[in-house]
């Protein structure tokens, strides 16, 4: 008798708390979402104002339905070939009918409500690129090697925007934080939004940054080889290096802190001609490797 009470009083708990679930999942919300707007073109035309990228939905529905409720995934998509797009300007208004929404939610308001639209022929045309700069280069350092891809782009859009657009400019690059030799990748900035950029990607800049002098050099450095070969001979097993050091760390620096590489390709026979390489410690530019390439002999 005692467990039935037990049993029961867990069906009970059970119950009581599905029915608190059912309630509060089940009670009316109200949320605001924002969804992507597609315009579908008439051929060889193109939207020639401003327009938005998205629209601020207001929904309503049960909160099971709507707390979850994601239109990243959909779209509002406007058919302008359905449109009187001949005229020098035409609206387009927004209704619940073009949304999805799943059942028990309702569209309450569609923000904004309409937009004013007009059209101009569509054309292409290739533009270069700019590489931008800001900044300057560290005292007695000098920009040795400067290139980027790509040099140009494809771009797409009204006549009077493309007319006037004669370049595209990548984010600017501060001189003053780059160091050594590297590359960095570069977004491309300030495009107007009623263009279309084909193939649109960051642009690659790679760089290589020497001092103009030295004031330091250190020699008898360990050459370090990066071989799967078990047998090689090299005619250096030693290198130098002339440096750039800052004043502060002129007295600590020491051969230890710098490292020469000889990197040997796994395909490598015979005798190979091998470019050093040196990784230095940050703040430290190096100027030369004393010799820039050895010969390595392979079995």
């Amino acid at each position: 008798m005692k467990d039935s009470r037990v049993i029961l009083k867990l069906i009970s708990i059970v119950m009581a708390v599905t029915l608190w679930f059912y309630v509060l999942n089940s009670e009316p919300m109200i949320v605001e979402k924002r969804v992507p707007l597609v315009f579908i073109n008439p051929t060889d035309l193109a939207i020639n104002v401003d327009v938005p990228k998205t629209v601020k939905v207001k929904v309503k529905g049960s909160r099971a339905f709507v707390q979850d409720l994601d239109f990243s995934q959909d779209k509002l998509v406007v058919d302008l070939r359905q449109y009187p797009y001949n005229q020098e300007t035409f609206a387009v208004t927004f209704d619940q009918s073009m949304l999805r929404l799943p059942f028990g939610v309702e569209a309450l308001d569609i923000q904004p409500q309409q937009i004013v639209l007009s059209m101009e022929r569509e054309i292409r045309k290739l533009v270069p690129v700019r590489l931008r700069t800001v900044g300057e280069l560290g005292k007695d350092l000098k920009l040795v090697e400067k290139k980027y891809m790509p040099k140009e782009f494809m771009i797409r859009g009204p006549y009077g925007v493309l007319k006037k657009t004669t370049i595209l400019n990548t984010a600017p690059v501060d001189l003053s934080t780059l160091v050594g030799s590297e590359g960095i990748r570069l977004p491309l900035e300030g495009v107007d939004p009623r263009i279309l950029v084909e193939e649109r990607r960051d642009v690659e800049f790679r760089y290589t940054i020497k001092p103009n002098k030295a004031n330091l050099t250190l020699q008898n450095i360990p050459i370090r080889f990066l071989t799967q070969s078990l047998k090689f001979s090299s005619d250096f097993q030693v290198a130098s290096v002339d440096i750039l050091v800052p004043e502060d760390q002129k007295e600590t620096l020491r051969s230890g802190d710098i490292k020469i590489i000889a990197e040997i390709p796994d395909n490598a026979k015979g005798n190979e001609r091998i470019i050093l390489r040196a990784e230095v410690p940050e703040g430290v530019n190096l100027l030369q490797i004393h010799p820039e390439f050895i010969n390595v002999s392979l079995q």
